[in-house]
């Protein structure tokens, strides 16, 4: 690896973060927020999706997995994030059907944010889709619907 700064422990940590990336090949699940000016997806909340149970939904007859409600609250508050104000999404995994990233609308206007997602959380672009949904518009949120 060619030398990136004069300092060579900032040398060694850059290497050893792309090294990181390219070992990375599990695949994750949770929410996650849009930066469109900079094409960069920041403030997710992830797991790994093979160390998270899938729930099973007894009333759509589906299994499907993604990080805790819990991390989420601890995260917001922490951040103190408005988290309907921004473009967002989730990744879930449906049991025997692949990843699921629910976004809003917003995601027709800044497309390339479809190719930062996979990469952010290691998804497989043949076992992944791209669903729009409401929740997932700027401005929509769980305390509209409920």
């Amino acid at each position: 690896m060619r030398k990136i700064r004069d300092n060579i422990y900032s040398n060694a940590a850059i290497e050893a973060m792309i090294d990181s990336f390219n070992e990375q090949e599990e695949p994750m699940v949770g929410p996650f927020w849009y930066d469109q000016n900079m094409n960069n997806v920041f403030d997710k909340v992830i797991a790994l999706a093979k160390d998270v149970a899938y729930k099973k939904s007894i009333l759509f007859n589906k299994e499907v997995k993604t990080c805790s409600i819990k991390e989420m609250a601890v995260h917001h508050k922490a951040n103190d994030i408005d988290y309907t104000q921004r473009p967002r999404g989730r990744v879930f995994e449906f049991k025997n059907e692949g990843f699921k990233v629910f976004v809003g609308e917003w995601i027709n206007k800044y497309p390339e944010a479809k190719e930062e997602i996979l990469f952010e959380f290691q998804l497989p672009k043949d076992k992944t889709e791209f669903v729009i949904d409401e929740h997932w518009d700027i401005g929509h949120g769980w305390s509209q619907e409920f």
